[in-house]
């Protein structure tokens, strides 16, 4: 017997897909940066999507066709990342300055914004550096360092990223880091749109010289961001995974109380780190919620 909940997810995610982004590219921060766009209504008020690390823009492929019924949805790749070109070295300055210039490039200022993981913490720090940027931050899951929980970075060495012989096998080896459950057809849709052909084999879209940016760091001071972001006065809403391995039960606790202008704090039950993913129907109904505030 076909079970009804998985064919309706199942239907969401078909309908999802249907109506892919338009794909863009501007000139950004000194690369060529890539982004999806999901044009909305005329006159739409404009919303930016922020993915996590080393994923890519279509990690929202699930969430913007919906919110794009009412905006105007901008969901960039990083550099580095997804389909924008590569550096020879990263910071997070430097994707600091990605986000206020996609927002530039597509004249959104003013505008609300979604982070998920590193791009819910990226965004934080972007509405600090340039106050007014956007009118509110909706972050997903992102982990922030507190004095007592301070942001640190990987202990494992770094490692070029591995070739693959062919699609099939590279489209079997995709998982998602942490390692979580998530429904076999959004894994199997990401996992497509997560690799490229090259001269000596399959690999993900990602430059491995990205992940530099946290290895070989478990011993060094770690970054207390509510310390840095104490002053921030944009609106934020936080929303996290109730089992999620980054938005720990303990971390989740100090969220209302991290910055100056938290308004809430959801938790979704019985699920993990990559909302977007495993959990895009509750994701995208919180996000709704949350959005009408803006209005209501």
């Amino acid at each position: 017997m076909t079970d009804p909940l998985q064919q309706s997810f199942n239907a969401f995610v078909a309908r999802s897909v249907a109506r892919p982004g338009k794909s863009r590219h501007a000139r950004i921060a000194g690369i060529r940066m890539h982004y999806l766009e999901w044009p909305g209504p005329a006159d739409a008020p404009a919303l930016l999507l922020l993915h996590g690390f080393l994923a890519h823009a279509h990690w929202w492929d699930f969430i913007a066709p919906w919110l794009a019924e009412h905006y105007r949805v901008i969901a960039p790749d990083f550099g580095g990342m997804g389909d924008s070109e590569y550096r020879p070295d990263y910071s997070h300055a430097q994707f600091h300055d990605e986000i206020a210039g996609i927002v530039d490039a597509t004249d959104i200022g003013g505008c609300s914004a979604i982070g998920h993981s590193f791009g819910g913490r990226a965004l934080l720090h972007a509405c600090a550096l340039h106050p007014g940027l956007f009118k509110r931050a909706i972050v997903v899951d992102s982990r922030l360092g507190s004095v007592s929980d301070p942001l640190r970075g990987f202990d494992e060495d770094w490692r070029p990223k591995k070739r693959y012989p062919d699609e099939a096998t590279i489209l079997s080896r995709f998982l998602l880091r942490p390692v979580e459950p998530a429904p076999a057809i959004a894994m199997q849709h990401m996992a497509q749109a997560s690799l490229r052909r090259e001269e000596d084999g399959w690999v993900w879209t990602f430059d491995e010289n990205v992940s530099r940016l946290f290895q070989n760091r478990g011993n060094a001071p770690g970054v207390d961001d509510s310390e840095v972001l104490k002053d921030l006065q944009t609106p934020v809403d936080f929303i996290y995974g109730e089992e999620s391995q980054v938005v720990t039960p303990a971390r989740a606790a100090l969220l209302a109380h991290c910055l100056p202008n938290v308004r809430t704090v959801t938790g979704i039950p019985c699920s993990h780190h990559h909302l977007p993913i495993s959990q895009p129907i509750a994701l995208l109904a919180l996000l709704r919620v949350l959005l009408q505030q803006e209005t209501g």
